[in-house]
């Protein structure tokens, strides 16, 4: 009889220690969740293609241009960049803003109708920014390209520079033809295969230009090429380049005109799974 008392005891003591194992468990799950929550607010990184190749593109890019201003919120930032024929060196800000949040509302301090007038002028007042915005997006749009060769590595490269230390949700957006014309190489011109791909890929590599966009959802607006298996292998490679830089992309988001915007809120966040390219 003791025996038994004894194992009984014993049984209960050992799912007493499981249970509180389970629940700590549980505990650190949590925990982490919280730390990788998705961000409220994104970055919007957008690369214009202002070289010769696409300048018969101003039409699609303004459309993009005008759905990323629409989204943007209360906390986003919007950056614009150029792409020249030396991104790496030129790169630089065209545009920038950093969209007003709302004012904190602290409902045992503050007056529900003062706060909402508040929030009603400076939504005003983020129309006006945004449309100020545009208006200068525009007149970038309709500058004649002066540019003969297209630096995307460089463009790349930078943007990740950028995004390194951001906390928001991370969007590069790369409005071009996706056509690189440069000293080593020219789309357009080259006899694509898979060996080719992997040459260029290498040689990249070696330039330290296939960088970490690790957490960084792509977009591609404007993707062309002389021929449809011309574009079809330029499509290849960047699906493979955007694959060696771990970062959020999807063939479903490389096309000629903007599809799937806006992103989905997992888009860009430290959720998201890496290397998702297919």
């Amino acid at each position: 009889m003791r025996y038994r008392g004894f194992k009984a005891s014993l049984i209960i003591l050992t799912l007493m220690i499981a249970a509180a194992c389970t629940h700590h468990h549980s505990q650190q799950m949590s925990s982490a969740q919280a730390k990788t929550e998705i961000p409220k607010n994104k970055t919007v990184l957008v690369l214009l293609d202002k070289t010769a190749s696409v300048n018969d593109q101003k039409t699609i890019f303004a459309e993009a241009l005008t759905k990323i201003l629409g989204d943007l919120n209360p906390g986003d930032k919007f950056r614009l960049s150029l792409i020249t024929g030396e991104s790496d060196s030129d790169f630089d800000f065209v545009v920038s803003l950093n969209v007003p949040k709302n004012p904190d509302y602290n409902p045992l301090t503050t007056n529900e109708a003062v706060y909402k007038d508040t929030v009603a002028t400076a939504d005003q007042d983020r129309k006006k920014i945004i449309a100020n915005v545009r208006a200068q997006t525009t007149a970038i749009l309709v500058k004649k390209p002066t540019a003969q060769t297209t630096d995307l590595f460089g463009a790349i490269y930078s943007s990740s520079l950028f995004f390194d230390k951001d906390p928001n949700r991370k969007i590069l957006v790369i409005l071009s033809d996706m056509i690189e014309e440069d000293a080593n190489w020219r789309f357009n011109h080259v006899r694509w295969n898979k060996h080719l791909r992997a040459t260029i890929m290498k040689h990249e590599k070696h330039l330290g230009l296939v960088p970490n966009l690790k957490g960084v959802c792509i977009y591609v607006v404007g993707a062309k090429g002389n021929t449809l298996d011309m574009a079809q292998n330029i499509r290849f490679f960047w699906t493979e380049y955007f694959k060696e830089t771990h970062s959020d992309f999807s063939p479903e988001r490389y096309a000629h005109t903007m599809l799937h915007w806006p992103p989905e809120s997992e888009c860009g966040s430290p959720l998201t799974p890496q290397g998702t390219a297919s």
